[in-house]
């Protein structure tokens, strides 16, 4: 007998005194922990105190049958993965099938040979015992991959941060615009969730993709001539019409890589974010003069995030709005520049956002 197979626990559950007798015996025999109860109830008691390794169950009990008693135990989820043998004198070939559709995984036919019922019983305690060892061996494996994707994920996002710090620190006064962007825009997003706006799209992974994808926003100012980004009055019409491309070479040269990796969430939502985040409510925005739900709830959030920094920054052209004129603004331009829904988080949250941008600030 195996050392393994020692300690193993079998409920043993019949209504017939000298047949639970005659089962316990070979049990102990066979080296098993045998625990032997006459009626369904006592083994459903029994099992949910103390969980057995195997159940070998009568099948014709009075009050709960066998079949109601494995029923009862493939509902249960402390209980569904023990292995359950039924044991009966009948040898109809429907009443076996029934078993089996019940839950049970064998069926012994009585009278029952001592070799035979210890043979089967092992067995599927081997059965779980290798099952239960595929799972711990799939749960480790599956957690290599994890760690090993997040080691990745992270040097992948760290240089794509980095490219996108590089168009950054051409314009931003403080160092700290992405920074804020991304914490304003899950903040932004995190209360739509809770107010239930958007719940269908607003899921932990599309939340976590916003707050990476928001750094992306303006990558595309890096093609921007020095003489209009660092320019300290206003922009001609020709000149902001220059600036105003920064959207779409953001976006192209996020597509491109996309055509390469077509299934990768962060680079397709990175797309619209950089492409869509100067488009307006009232489809006044550019580059595409999207309007409403058409623009992609990401840039939606973005753009307000981005509003709300960029305006309370100082800029080399005008020094910061206050927080409070900022709100107003964004107040104002609820259903004309910004989603409606956004600004209506955004008015549940804005001394948060003060907060951020303070802090922030001073970092």
């Amino acid at each position: 007998m195996a050392t393994g197979d020692i300690r193993k626990s079998v409920l043993v559950v019949d209504d017939a005194a000298e047949e639970l007798r005659l089962l316990t015996t070979m049990l102990r025999r066979g080296g098993l922990a045998p625990r032997p109860v006459t009626n369904g109830r006592l083994a459903i008691e029994a099992a949910v105190a103390e969980p057995p390794d195997l159940v070998l169950l009568d099948v014709q009990m009075p009050e709960m049958s066998g079949l109601d008693v494995c029923r009862w135990f493939k509902q249960d989820e402390r209980l569904r993965s023990i292995p359950i043998i039924f044991i009966s004198g009948l040898q109809g070939v429907d009443d076996k099938v029934e078993g089996f559709r019940a839950g049970g995984v064998d069926y012994i036919s009585k009278p029952f040979q001592e070799q035979e019922v210890l043979a089967r019983i092992k067995m599927h305690l081997r059965l779980r015992q290798l099952q239960a060892e595929l799972v711990s061996h799939n749960l480790q494996l599956e957690q290599r991959i994890a760690e090993q994707v997040k080691v990745v994920t992270a040097s992948q996002m760290a240089t794509i941060f980095a490219l996108a710090k590089l168009a950054e620190s051409r314009d931003d006064d403080t160092g700290k615009h992405i920074e804020r962007v991304q914490t304003f825009g899950r903040v932004l997003a995190d209360r739509m969730r809770e107010m239930r706006l958007h719940v269908t799209q607003l899921t932990t992974a599309f939340i976590d993709n916003l707050y990476q994808t928001a750094s992306l926003h303006d990558i595309g100012k890096v093609g921007a001539p020095d003489s209009i980004l660092l320019k300290p009055g206003k922009l001609t019409a020709e000149e902001f019409d220059e600036m105003k491309k920064h959207c779409a070479l953001g976006a192209n040269t996020l597509a491109a890589v996309l055509k390469r990796h077509p299934d990768n969430q962060f680079l397709r939502m990175g797309v619209d974010v950089a492409r869509s985040h100067h488009e307006k409510w009232d489809g006044s925005g550019y580059p595409d003069g999207l309007k409403g739900a058409t623009i992609p709830l990401s840039a939606r959030i973005v753009a307000l995030a981005d509003f709300y920094d960029a305006l309370t920054s100082k800029r080399c052209y005008r020094p910061a709005f206050s927080h409070e004129d900022t709100c107003r603004m964004i107040q104002e331009g609820g259903g004309s520049h910004f989603d409606p829904d956004a600004v209506a988080a955004f008015t549940t949250r804005e001394y948060q956002f003060r907060r951020i941008q303070q802090e922030m600030q001073n970092q």
